[in-house]
């Protein structure tokens, strides 16, 4: 019990103090216009996941022959994920949504990116909230059941109720944190393309620049 409770303060902390609670990081807003074209880049993410696949499953018999069980075996499994995306370029700098729209002069769609990313870190900060709470809880509950265990409700409850806000409270500050990622946008992909048209004819370049990368 003494090692469960540990264990379990051990996580509060370091939800308490951000170690493992995923961070909504801001958008940089340092790039200016140089007189470069802007363009919308396009690409494609990839990334795996691992699941435990069963691939088997023994039968346990006695000395009698009698079956009392089974064993299931498991292997891991990764799967390969693929996703189109595309981000915003001025000249070879790829550019924060909030530089190109603003460079761009493309008003709208700048504010419906910072309305995005706003409500991005309220998400973020609500769920860290919620789950450092939910982690206070179920710390205390562990303690409560530990120190007085003739208390046989209170205890289970505020382990369940503190583990379920903990886990909540990740889930929203992971949702906060993804809708800052750089392939994340508010708009579609044609505001873009179209702003980064207007820009560059009144530059002098090329219209509606749209280019591919891979890695």
């Amino acid at each position: 019990m003494r090692s469960a409770i540990t264990f379990a303060a051990a996580v509060t902390l370091a939800m308490t103090t951000g170690c493992l609670l995923p961070e909504a990081k801001p958008p940089k807003m340092a790039a200016v216009a140089t007189g470069e074209p802007l363009a919308v880049v396009d690409d494609v993410k990839v990334w795996t996941t691992t699941t435990k696949e069963k691939v088997g499953e023994a039968v346990v018999k006695d000395e009698n022959g009698n079956k009392i069980g089974s064993v299931e075996s498991y292997q891991d499994k990764t799967t390969v994920h693929s996703m189109k995306v595309w981000y915003p370029f001025q000249g070879n700098e790829q550019l924060s949504d909030e530089e190109f729209f603003k460079i761009a002069n493309e008003q709208r769609a700048l504010d419906e990116t910072a309305k995005m990313h706003a409500n991005a870190e309220s998400w973020n900060h609500r769920g860290k909230v919620t789950a450092i709470v939910g982690g206070i809880a179920m710390v205390s509950g562990f303690i409560l059941g530990y120190a007085a265990p003739d208390v046989p409700v209170a205890a289970p409850l505020l382990e369940i109720g503190g583990g379920l806000g903990l886990s909540v409270g990740y889930s929203m500050a992971w949702y906060g944190a993804r809708q800052m990622q750089p392939e994340v946008h508010a708009v579609d992909r044609s505001i873009a393309e179209r702003a980064a048209g207007q820009y560059n004819q009144n530059l002098g370049h090329t219209a509606g620049i749209s280019m591919s990368r891979s890695f």
